[in-house]
């Protein structure tokens, strides 16, 4: 009987001193472990336009709009004077090879231009020299949300 007390004792001990004891919700505080909460979210949802054709290129589009952003997809930078008609929109992106007609098209707007540029090329050095932000064709979701983000952020001050 005195045995059986003392192991009940032990068992309750081991149960409240353990150290690695998990609450509801409290791994998600743990360094290093958990979730994360904002990585995929648009604390400011933007209007952009975005010259897409391929599977990877709408692929960003879908993940972009999931984000919160209102995403307007066309295949030809030739169509965006015809969009910018009929919607208000705060960033155009397109690859940094169509520069010139996107320009052309939004010269003398608000609109900002994001370049995006082909990964591992001259053309990746030129527009991150020629413009205050661009993206590569390598980048991440991440990278293109939090280059948008503050691409946005710097248009409302």
């Amino acid at each position: 009987m005195r045995k059986a007390a003392l192991a009940a004792v032990i068992a309750c001990s081991a149960t409240f001193l353990s150290v690695d004891a998990l609450a509801c919700g409290e791994s998600l505080f743990r360094v290093g472990k958990g979730l994360t909460y904002r990585d995929y979210t648009a604390p400011f949802p933007g209007n952009i336009l975005i010259i897409a054709n391929t599977e990877g290129e709408l692929a960003i589009v879908e993940r972009l709009a999931a984000a919160g952003h209102h995403v307007h997809v066309i295949s030809d930078p030739g169509q965006i004077s015809d969009q910018l008609q009929d919607e208000q929109f705060e960033i155009v992106m397109a690859y940094y090879t169509q520069r010139e007609i996107v320009e052309t098209q939004v010269r003398g707007s608000s609109i900002t231009y994001l370049p995006v540029a082909h990964a591992g090329t001259q053309e990746e050095q030129l527009a991150e020299s020629a413009y205050r932000r661009s993206l590569s064709s390598d980048d991440s979701v991440k990278t293109f949300l939090k280059t948008i983000h503050r691409t946005l952020k710097d248009r409302q001050s």
